[in-house]
């Protein structure tokens, strides 16, 4: 079947989706992006992913479509496509400028892409454990722009690549004082002294939506909850840890730094929690 993209007004063949070298989006990474997920063209979230892309677009003084509208795109874009379940990836940059340089010519308008894939749909059981190492990349924690996903994501990628370099699945990154923000595309949980721990967001940690559901499946839980600051010889000392994703979920950490987390294998809390998130995810998707 051939993925139908939306591009600028337009539903189109993957294959004819195309933009303007002069897209800012392109030549400067000028834009930002939502991953969401999607069960027979329910979207989990929506309304707190729209919210935090507005958020977002505020910080970097692009002028968005209506909320309406874009949501409006997002279901055209999943009944299109057709797929039981879905990754839906909205993009939005501050649009095709004919000038060059840093300058934004006034009035130009912003580009909105909807790309829609195949997805596994909410999980009956937990992925395979990933290890993690520590990246010598730092985000800058007292930038505006570390809570905006924004499409300047080239940090994430080198910090992957050095990962997989090493043998390693993925990386933790700390910010400029040396406290861990999460990891290349994932928020970090910790349980350490029987408290579900992680980074808070004025760290440098991302507000994902997956953390957040998390945060508040563990209170109903009553699973006691701090966000703290953690460093990477705190986290190493874990009985627990895993990393959170929309799409991916809960995934738990069997290995930090080249060393087994706990016993090797998820743990209880990890696991509790990933049955009480994908029931969520699958409730509110139904």
């Amino acid at each position: 079947m051939t993925s139908i993209v939306y591009v600028n007004g337009h539903f189109v063949p993957e294959a004819d989706a195309h933009l303007s070298p002069l897209d800012r989006g392109f030549s400067l990474a000028d834009g930002l992006f939502e991953t969401m997920v999607a069960s027979e063209g329910r979207i989990f979230r929506l309304k707190d992913h729209l919210t935090r892309l507005q958020q977002g677009a505020d910080v970097l003084y692009i002028q968005l479509p209506p909320t309406e509208e874009l949501a409006h795109v997002i279901r055209e874009s999943l009944r299109y496509n057709g797929l039981p379940h879905s990754v839906v990836r909205l993009t939005v940059t501050r649009g095709i400028d004919p000038g060059r340089g840093l300058d934004v010519t006034p009035g130009i308008a912003p580009s909105v892409v909807v790309r829609v894939t195949p997805w596994h749909g909410p999980l009956d059981s937990l992925p395979q454990g990933r290890r993690l190492v520590l990246s010598h990349i730092r985000r800058d924690n007292f930038s505006p722009l570390a809570s905006v996903k924004s499409l300047s994501y080239v940090e994430g990628v080198v910090a992957r690549l050095e990962a997989h370099r090493v043998g390693a699945d993925d990386a933790l990154v700390c910010n400029t004082q040396g406290s861990l923000t999460g990891a290349t595309s994932s928020n970090v949980f910790a349980v350490m002294e029987g408290k579900l721990v992680t980074p808070p967001e004025g760290d440098g940690s991302l507000p994902g939506i997956a953390r957040r559901t998390v945060l508040e499946e563990a209170g109903r839980l009553g699973v006691p909850i701090e966000e703290i600051s953690l460093m990477p010889a705190g986290i190493a000392e874990a009985e627990e840890v895993f990393l959170t994703n929309v799409v991916t979920g809960i995934v738990p950490v069997v290995s930090l730094f080249g060393t087994l987390v706990g016993p090797g294998r998820p743990g209880p809390v990890t696991e509790q929690l990933a049955s009480v998130y994908w029931s969520r995810v699958g409730v509110e998707l139904s």
